[in-house]
């Protein structure tokens, strides 16, 4: 893919980012406290939100073969979010499991198809340069702190049941925003070229690859699903849940735009072995620390590890390990086994653990998962680690 004279601003692609973080900012500290609230329990959430995740796994998959015959990604990404903002529109009308999950896996499959294909347009837009992509990027980790800030506070006074309105206007904006786009993205003949993926998925570095972002999400899983219920339960309030949460975007904020200037000090594969070090780290300080605010201060500033570098070291990986003609692809497989498959598994094993082994127990084995991935980030990309600092 190639851009013309007319391709979207920078400006407007960071909007993006920043709508589409805002409304995971929305979801991801605040829907297990809102399911909460309809009294669905530990189980039932931990359900919702790992069939949340398998949507995740087919979506975007899906999405990158259709959009084989698509000229244009833009046009994708504005369908996708109509579509998202019709479906979720559905959630004032029901209050069940049944209905609450139709709603989450309808609008789940068209919201999990716009971020890959943003990713390979703004990728593609940069020239690939990772440096001026993690500064983009940071201003989607900008919008995820405005909106956990924001909405932590006003739900210290108003009911969480409010949240779905919230949600509904950020979908809003972020289809308002990809129509003001201007639909200037030209796929180049080579990417149209169906390729052989499999010959590239057998490859022992690539299948190390995936295992390790499937067993990174894993390991997020209790994060994600029960970290805001686990700080209520231990008395904390909204506003310093949603302040728990911003603290660690802010540290991902400050690394991604810092990481141009940091990441040759290390190979790629290093970058991969401190951070998931780090992320076992931080799941061990969240599971013996959780009265320690102080603790968990510390812990919640390893997210520029256990998410922002794993990120933009994931992005170069995709760029090494899959051609032009396939960037749409890799992005779609690395979204849907690490954020579907993975995010899914964790989910589910979360919540049916949490009642058993407590907060406690699940986060010390989602420390030992990130270890697990450690090892497999050792052995699989070792061969790697050259090549991806001479490309």
């Amino acid at each position: 893919m190639t851009m013309n004279s007319t391709a979207a601003p920078t400006t407007r692609l960071s909007l993006f980012y920043g709508l589409y973080f805002a409304l995971l900012g929305c979801i991801a500290p605040y829907w297990g406290l809102y399911l909460t609230e309809l009294s669905f329990t530990p189980q039932e959430i931990g359900s919702l939100m790992a069939l949340f995740g398998t949507v995740r796994i087919l979506a975007p998959n899906l999405w990158a073969y259709w959009g084989r015959n698509i000229s244009a990604p833009l046009r994708m990404v504005r369908v996708a979010g109509l579509l998202t903002l019709f479906c979720f529109g559905g959630i004032f009308l029901v209050d069940s499991f049944i209905g609450v999950a139709c709603i989450m896996v309808l609008y789940g499959f068209f919201w999990a198809a716009m971020l890959p294909q943003y990713e390979t347009i703004t990728m593609q837009a940069l020239g690939n340069k990772l440096d001026e992509y993690s500064r983009i990027r940071a201003w989607g980790s900008i919008g995820f702190i405005a909106a956990v800030m924001l909405l932590g506070r006003l739900f210290d006074d108003v009911t969480i049941k409010a949240l779905p309105i919230f949600m509904l206007l950020l979908m809003a904006a972020i289809v308002l925003n990809s129509w003001l786009l201007k639909s200037a993205t030209v796929r180049h003949k080579a990417m149209l070229a169906a390729g052989n993926m499999l010959s590239f998925l057998r490859q022992r570095k690539v299948i190390a690859f995936i295992l390790v972002t499937i067993l990174l999400q894993i390991a997020h899983g209790p994060y994600y699903t029960f970290f805001s219920i686990f700080l209520e339960e231990n008395g904390y309030s909204n506003s310093q849940i949603g302040l728990l949460w911003s603290i660690g975007v802010c540290a991902e904020v400050v690394l991604f735009w810092q990481f141009g200037r940091m990441m040759k000090l290390l190979t790629w594969q290093q970058w991969f072995l401190v951070s998931l070090a780090l992320t076992g780290v931080r799941w061990c300080l969240v599971a013996w620390a959780v009265n320690n605010v102080w603790v968990l201060v510390a812990g919640q500033t390893l997210h520029a590890f256990s998410f922002a570098v794993m990120h933009a070291v994931s992005m170069r990986y995709i760029q090494m390990f899959f051609p032009a003609s396939m960037q749409a692809r890799g992005q779609a497989l690395y979204s849907s086994v690490g954020f579907g498959l993975g995010g899914a598994i964790g989910a589910m094993l979360s919540g049916l653990l949490w009642q058993p082994l407590g907060g406690t127990g699940v986060f010390m084995l989602a420390a030992l998962v990130a270890s697990v991935a450690l090892f497999i980030a050792w052995w699989g990309l070792r061969d790697s680690q050259h090549e991806c600092n001479t490309r």
